[in-house]
């Protein structure tokens, strides 16, 4: 199972790219916080469950100790995205929040973010353009991304 936390998917639906996931790893999950935060976007994301039909929701065990725990940490979205890769020993998380990867990865599971997930489907040729791509999701898709962390990837990264 893939499990996604609201950024990847945020991201990738502002700039009409969110059905990349879906090319890439069939279906995904999010829990119901994940997909709460979506839907309170207001005209952001209208329609986004339409936009992304692959996408399950998974129902939260509000009372999971995993869950109170990892709240205590990051916040609600990242906390339920990480106890469901958790619970559902997820083959992998996408989440982008720099203390939620820390945390997925304490915990053991495998992470990507959404630059992963774009160097992904340039490497299985879904994408022509990874860079113009990460650029596109830098001005309009919300993802924060330097200058120096691209020049960084440009230089290490080989398509």
């Amino acid at each position: 199972m893939i499990v996604s936390n609201t950024t990847p998917l945020s991201s990738l639906l502002k700039i009409g790219q969110v059905g990349l996931l879906e090319r890439l790893y069939g279906r995904v999950a999010i829990p119901t916080e994940v997909a709460d935060e979506l839907d309170q976007a207001g005209s952001v994301h209208q329609g986004w469950r339409d936009q992304a039909g692959f996408v399950h929701i998974e129902a939260t065990a509000l009372g999971d100790p995993v869950l109170q725990l990892l709240m205590a940490e990051v916040d609600p979205g990242e906390a339920a995205a990480i106890a469901l890769a958790v619970c559902s020993a997820s083959d992998l998380l996408i989440i982008d929040d720099m203390e939620g990867r820390r945390l997925a990865q304490r915990l053991g599971l495998s992470i990507t973010g959404t630059v992963g997930v774009v160097l992904a489907a340039a490497e299985r040729n879904l994408i022509d353009d990874a860079f113009a791509m990460l650029e596109l999701l830098r001005t309009h898709g919300g993802l924060w991304l330097t200058d120096s962390f691209l020049d960084s990837l440009r230089s290490s990264y080989r398509s």
